[in-house]
């Protein structure tokens, strides 16, 4: 959009510029991808309610539209917040922002001192990538990077969790991982029988 906005009162809070038109076209009901937004953020509710900290800190919230361009019906669609690290959405220390004029790289050379958006997608197609040894691919949703630092030690920690699962070391990797987010992810997959969670396509 020219000028944030919070079409159709999506967003809990906040306006934005950037939004989502899914097609749902693997789904005939066209309702999975909002089923689950919205049991998503029903869960995070659930557990505020009862005074629990929410391992899912956020997520996308969304409704269908039919959409009618210059007097054409084509379809409907889901129109949804876009997945991107914000104040008003994926609220995370974000790790680079591309030079503005007059205006300084934030990066401070530690990796660690920042979240990181990724997305698991056999497309494989944006700049900074890699794959496990158990060929599920990850991609930085940024195509920034600094010296590959960040790439390497995102790489570091997603790999060294997967070898320890693959290890039997649950401990060591339930320790390095946020086991409540991690949870709550899974019990919302299962619920809405994801099946793409055993196979990333997006």
């Amino acid at each position: 959009l020219v000028d944030k906005a919070n079409l159709l009162n999506i967003m809990p809070d906040g306006n934005h510029k950037r939004w989502c038109l899914l097609a749902n076209w693997q789904d005939f009901s066209l309702m999975r991808n909002a089923l689950t937004f919205a049991a998503a953020n029903r869960m995070v509710a659930a557990w505020k309610a009862a005074g629990i900290e929410p391992g899912l800190i956020w997520n996308p919230s969304g409704k269908n539209v039919e959409l009618v361009i210059d007097g054409v019906h084509l379809g409907n669609y889901l129109l949804c917040e876009q997945i991107k690290i914000d104040e008003n959405r994926l609220d995370i220390a974000e790790p680079y922002e591309l030079p503005k004029p007059g205006k300084a790289d934030k990066y401070n050379g530690k990796p660690e001192s920042y979240g990181y958006l990724l997305e698991c997608d056999d497309a494989y197609d944006e700049t900074t990538k890699f794959t496990t040894k158990h060929y599920i691919p990850f991609m930085f949703k940024d195509d920034a990077d600094v010296g590959g630092q960040m790439l390497e030690y995102a790489r570091n920690l997603v790999c060294g969790v997967e070898d320890k699962l693959c290890a039997g070391n649950y401990s060591d990797a339930y320790n390095t991982l946020d086991i409540t987010s991690m949870v709550d992810y899974l019990l919302i997959n299962e619920v809405m029988m994801n099946g793409e969670i055993w196979h990333p396509k997006s």
